[in-house]
């Protein structure tokens, strides 16, 4: 079905893991006839879960693109992952999204990962409506639901647009309180009839909320509403509307996906409600050749074309797969553009229109529409796409630091090779991913937002690239330095039957302040080391000090000034003071007193305010130190801590089992502190017992 911009709608499904964002992507698709049965994510058979790693874990790892039609209006749905592990998929479909759908569970409330989800949507200024799912579930609370959405919001207002008929095993259906009438279950979407007489007090006093809170966000209805004129629906719907586009309102709806409960009114929500994609003002971007030269493109189809690549998807037999929204212009099957990051020619090839991994293939897309295209050679994730004539780039969100390493090994050499193409293909699916060596211990090391993710991606390996590999907690990337300043002699003198080797040196060696990194001073004066060798007696330096006599780790924070030496004209050479540079670094570290340095990290975890004791306890047992902790509404503390790197491997698991998976937490790189002497001896001993055994 061919339709314009403003006939589309972008929603983003976002929450909490377990609050039935898959289940109302089913509902949704099977309300509107796209399906003709409601998958469910414990049969392994929804439509967005069609990653065999979902549907094994029951849950969604990736963010999936699916559509529908309601009254003539395509809806294009995102369903997104709840697991924080999987954040990384949620930045993305906020950002190309035109209206996030909040669902929050009717019996728990707003939860760890949907306080997230909603402070990143209003840093996007993103509008928003909430969803109280699983109605007919037990010990559910609609206006506990709703009291929790309120304490978490900042800026905003949550009010229901919809009340409940019943709860639990007594929940039948909806009223809407904009045209003020109740949806039964029946068939597809539900039925519309008349509000129960037994109902019209509450509905009446629900309803007079709604107005207040509509009226007091637009000046025109404010003065109809204190000259006591009914607002008629219309001017309801419409001034709703505007207080949801401008983040003032979120309304709040009531339903049970599973049970296709209250579908028909979420529909009709998401198209009177939702902002359609050419109403939410011009995306800015930067002119290609002058990143400080800014570009506005309205959602239009007369504007030149433009898109940003929204996820990367690899298929054994299609290649890559690139979701797409179209920001402007018109993507036209086959046609020829340029990925605005490297100037290359791409081709709009298959162009189609996706259902989960199903792809309908389309002649063309109008700006504010998604779809995707196969085998963009050059274009990623976060990528723009754009008329070679109208060059743009729009800045993709800034993804958090992985949190979490672990060292990978090929179980034989012939996995290595599969093993070297399948992190590639994988780092350009999930930009939460990451992959390299580290220098200092050698490891190849995988990174990603925690160990659920890392094991999914050994599980990608062996699916999809036949590289059969195992994970290895990662060595500790430890750094040495020294505490007291020293001044040694570096002295080689070798002599054979022909030209001798003759460097010598004297350097002091300072400890700089922590990232200090590395400083080298020349002082030699009157020449008594050349010139000409000065550069050789560095590269010895920096070269030894990659090797330090603690655990081998590299030398870190130090100052080395060469301030004296001697040369004879013969034997002298680059090599000799090359040689006579590092000799010079291995006394000193032997003279001067070395500390061992660990890598430090910040922690912030969210959790339930009833179990920050026991986090706290916790992170204290890992020689944590707490900075601070912070209420956020909804009953969810923040808790800041700094923590060594070496007592973080188990932490997501052990995170997950203080808080029965309630919790979440970010990670990243503090900063190298000095590791306790009593840690310290034993560190040493056991590096110094596995080089024994080498």
């Amino acid at each position: 079905m061919s339709v314009g911009t403003s006939q589309i709608r972008n929603i983003a499904i976002v929450g909490h893991r377990g609050c039935g964002k898959t289940a109302l992507t089913e509902a949704l698709l099977f309300a509107t006839g796209m399906t003709n049965r409601m998958g469910k994510v414990d049969d392994g058979n929804a439509i967005t879960d069609f990653e065999q790693e979902e549907r094994e874990r029951q849950m969604s790892i990736s963010a999936a693109l699916c559509n529908c039609t309601h009254k003539t209006v395509k809806i294009n749905v995102m369903d997104t992952p709840g697991f924080a592990e999987f954040f990384a998929e949620v930045l993305n479909c906020l950002w190309v999204a035109d209206c996030a759908l909040m669902v929050v569970d009717a019996a728990a409330g707003v939860e760890v990962h949907t306080h997230r989800v909603y402070q990143t949507a209003r840093e996007m200024n993103l509008p928003l409506m909430a969803v109280v799912n699983k109605m007919a579930g037990e010990h559910t609370d609609f206006e506990a639901a709703v009291a929790s959405i309120n304490e978490m919001l900042s800026g905003a207002e949550a009010v229901p647009v919809q009340i409940p008929v019943g709860s639990g095993g007594g929940f039948e259906g909806v009223v809407d309180l904009v045209s003020v009438r109740m949806l039964t279950w029946s068939a597809q979407g539900g039925t519309w009839g008349a509000v129960p007489e037994s109902m019209a007090d509450e509905v009446a006093a629900a309803r007079e909320s709604l107005v207040d809170a509509v009226a007091a966000n637009d000046d025109e209805l404010m003065e109809k509403y204190f000259e006591n004129e009914t607002l008629t629906q219309d001017e309801l719907a419409s001034g709703l509307a505007n207080a949801v586009a401008s983040g003032q309102l979120v309304p709040v709806t009531a339903t049970d996906a599973v049970n296709s409960l209250g579908i028909g009114a979420l529909l009709d929500c998401i198209v009177t409600i939702c902002p359609a994609p050419d109403s939410r003002g011009a995306w800015r971007g930067t002119d290609v050749r002058d990143a400080d030269t800014e570009i506005l493109r309205e959602c239009s189809s007369e504007e030149p074309f433009s898109a940003v690549v929204l996820s990367t998807m690899s298929d054994p037999y299609v290649g890559r797969i690139s979701l797409l929204r179209v920001v402007s212009g018109t993507a036209v099957a086959d046609a020829n553009v340029i990925d605005a990051k490297t100037g290359e020619r791409e081709r709009l090839s298959g162009l189609a229109t996706m259902q989960g991994n199903s792809m309908s293939d389309v002649a063309s897309l109008c700006a504010g529409d998604f779809g995707c295209v196969t085998k963009l050679a050059h274009a990623l994730t976060g990528g723009t796409l754009c008329d070679a004539k109208s060059p743009v780039v729009f800045a993709s969100p800034e993804m958090p630091a992985p949190m979490h390493s672990a060292a990978v090994v090929a179980t034989s050499r012939g996995d290595e090779d599969k093993l070297a193409n399948g992190l590639a293909r994988l780092a350009e699916e999930d930009v939460g991913f990451s992959y390299g060596r580290e220098p200092s211990t050698g490891e190849m090391l995988l990174h990603g937002m925690g160990s659920a993710h890392l094991d999914v991606m050994v599980a990608k390996l062996a699916r999809k690239f036949e590289a059969q590999v195992t994970l290895a907690e990662q060595k500790v990337p430890y750094r040495e330095t020294i505490a007291s300043s020293v001044q040694v002699q570096g002295r080689h003198k070798k002599q054979t039957g022909g030209r001798g080797q003759f460097g010598d040196v004297w350097i002091r060696m300072t400890p700089l302040g922590r990232d200090g990194g590395f400083e080298f001073v020349n002082e030699i004066k009157g020449g008594r080391v050349p010139t000409n060798y000065i550069p050789a007696v560095e590269k010895g330096i920096v070269a030894q000090l990659k090797k330090g006599v603690l655990t081998g780790s590299p030398v870190v924070d130090v100052q080395v000034a060469l301030y004296d030496g001697s040369y004879h004209d013969v034997d002298s050479s680059d090599q000799a003071f090359y040689t006579a540079g590092e000799i010079a670094v291995r006394n000193a570290l032997a003279a001067a007193r070395c500390v061992l340095l660990e890598p430090v990290m910040a922690v912030e975890v969210s959790c339930p305010e009833e179990i920050m004791g026991d986090v706290m306890s916790d992170m204290s047992g890992r020689r944590g130190r707490i900075q601070g902790t912070e209420s956020v509404g909804g009953g969810i503390s923040v808790v800041r801590a700094q923590a060594p790197l070496a007592e973080m491997a188990t932490y997501a698991a052990d995170l997950r089992s203080i808080s029965q998976g309630r919790a979440s937490y970010m990670m990243s790189f503090a900063g190298y502190e000095e590791v306790p002497a009593h840690l310290m001896d034993a560190i040493v001993a056991a590096h110094k017992a596995v080089d024994e055994e080498e």
